[in-house]
């Protein structure tokens, strides 16, 4: 059994699956729901841990994201970053150069260009947008992931097509074992309660770990040292272009992006200690105001001001728990520790630290602990080109074509279900909503709008199409009347919680 439906849990039940295991996947809330959703989608190497000596992590880093850049180029495409030369530039220009070239040396340059130092006049030409004191820079490149949702989301289908059982708002209440090992699960499902017999359970809850251990035979052990982060995202009225940005914000030091998605713009993030609730995260107005006013002095003049955000999100990184220092300094490495050498039951484990582009490596090591030795049945081979063809001849504008390639290989079942335009914003249509109704282990309209189509994710939110959807998705999924009224009462609800608009959290200060 696994707990947990992120990018860790969802690779730990693709890998065990592969290897012929006899698996279950139980998520409270959606695949993808919690860190994974909440990222500034970049898949990048980790070029600020070379600063703390983690070689071998970002080592590990860039070797995954050449697989990703291979295996998934509709989910993961590499961009380019510009790192300016400003006057609150944490490092020298020659300190800089010589972790970017020990960066390209270790991704032995596959996948994506080496980096560059550009004068200031060449800076000034490729990025008029950054500030005039910029004495030249550098530009290098990491990738992109277009919707990590779905990335996560597509490993806990392939773990259902290889046998396991995947469940979404299914939420394990309790680890039964024996004294000594784990017996198994109670999970909850529509109000029903249902008991899972199992030898081992990986804890992949993310930033409900130690909740989760509260129940699962390691009560009052920490094992988590959250961090918030939190992102905003502009609609400019110049877009910015293709490139994104590295800096350091100007008060704090902290590693700072500015990220084009399309027509908008998500600048993060905020690095702060959390010891809440994890349910209880969301963004604030002051880490709006401090990300705002950071934007502002590394891109003036882009009209970059608070009425032209759309939305603010924040999410929690589940590090390893340590004792002071900055948070920056945290390792993201991953580590699966078991129950049983803290006084825990045989057969538990928990998974802490790790990032989006290293979940691989941590699922192989964790499916290890499972048992003998075995192989996997299937290879991860890149994915065919056809799905690249079929979207090119289709007559839909280059908008709506570069939102549809987050499907992949299926873009020709989502064609055939309608090209109807549905939010002109987002360039979603009809066909996505029916595939993933369909396909997708679908359970709510928020699931749709924002973890399967990522309408949501545009300058709307989807408040402009949600009610066509619903009834769209209720002629799927025999939703009357009355239950699409709900599903978007819920919807809105969740939006204005995890997405909410500047002024919905103005007004919850006020």
């Amino acid at each position: 059994v696994i707990i947990g439906g992120g990018i860790n849990g969802c690779g730990i039940a693709e890998e065990a699956a592969a290897r012929g295991l006899r698996v279950a996947l139980f998520e409270a809330t959606d695949f993808g729901f919690g860190t994974t959703w909440r990222s500034t989608k970049l898949i990048h190497g980790g070029l600020r841990y070379l600063e703390h000596g983690d070689v071998r992590l970002v080592r590990e880093s860039l070797r995954e994201r050449s697989w990703l850049l291979q295996t998934r180029p509709y989910l993961v495409t590499p961009q380019r970053l510009f790192l300016p030369m400003l006057p609150w530039t944490r490092r020298p220009g020659w300190q800089l150069r010589i972790g970017l070239a020990a960066y390209d040396l270790l991704a032995l340059y596959r996948g994506v260009p080496k980096h560059r130092a550009l004068r200031r006049e060449k800076l000034r030409e490729l990025a008029p947008y950054l500030p005039g004191s910029a004495g030249g820079g550098f530009s290098f490149y990491d990738a992109r992931i277009h919707a990590p949702e779905r990335l996560a989301l597509e490993l806990a289908l392939e773990a259902r097509r290889l046998g396991a059982v995947i469940a979404n708002h299914t939420r394990v209440v309790s680890v039964t074992s024996d004294g000594k090992r784990v017996t198994g699960v109670v999970v909850e499902a529509e109000g029903e309660a249902h008991a899972i017999p199992t030898r081992a359970v990986i804890n992949a809850a993310g930033p409900w770990v130690d909740a989760v251990n509260e129940h699962g035979g390691l009560p009052g052990v920490e094992l988590l040292g959250l961090t918030r982060g939190t992102h905003i995202v502009f609609e400019l009225e110049r877009p910015l272009g293709r490139d994104a940005v590295f800096s350091n914000t100007k008060r704090d030091g902290r590693v700072f992006f500015a990220v084009p998605q399309g027509p908008l713009l998500l600048v993060g993030t905020t690095d702060d200690r959390f010891d809440g609730d994890p349910s209880s995260i969301r963004p604030s107005s002051c880490d709006v105001d401090y990300l705002l006013e950071e934007a502002q002095e590394l891109l003036p003049g882009r009209g970059l001001t608070r009425d032209r955000i759309r939305y603010a999100y924040a999410g929690l990184r589940p590090l390893q728990r340590v004792k002071g220092g900055p948070e920056a300094a945290i390792s993201r490495r991953h580590a699966v520790v078991p129950h049983a050498k803290h006084g825990g039951p045989e057969g538990m484990y928990s998974v802490v630290g790790g990032k989006l582009s290293t979940f691989r490596p941590l699922a192989e090591e964790a499916a290890a602990l499972l048992g003998p030795p075995r192989k996997r049945k299937t290879d991860n081979s890149p994915v065919a080109p056809g799905w690249n063809l079929v979207l090119k001849e289709t007559p839909l504008s280059l908008h709506q074509k570069h939102h549809l390639r987050i499907y992949g290989p299926a873009i020709a079942e989502v064609l055939a279900l309608g090209m109807e335009p549905l939010c002109e914003h987002a360039g979603a249509i009809a066909g996505e909503v029916r595939y993933v109704a369909t396909t997708e282990e679908v359970k709510s309209l928020a699931d749709i709008m924002m973890r399967r189509t990522g309408i949501s994710w545009s300058a709307c939110r989807g408040l402009c199409c949600a009610e066509t959807v619903a009834a769209i998705a209720g002629t799927v999924l025999g939703w009357d009347g009355s239950r699409q009224s709900a599903e978007l009462d819920a919807f809105r609800a969740e939006l204005d919680f995890h997405l909410p608009s500047v002024e919905s959290l103005d007004l919850g200060m006020a």
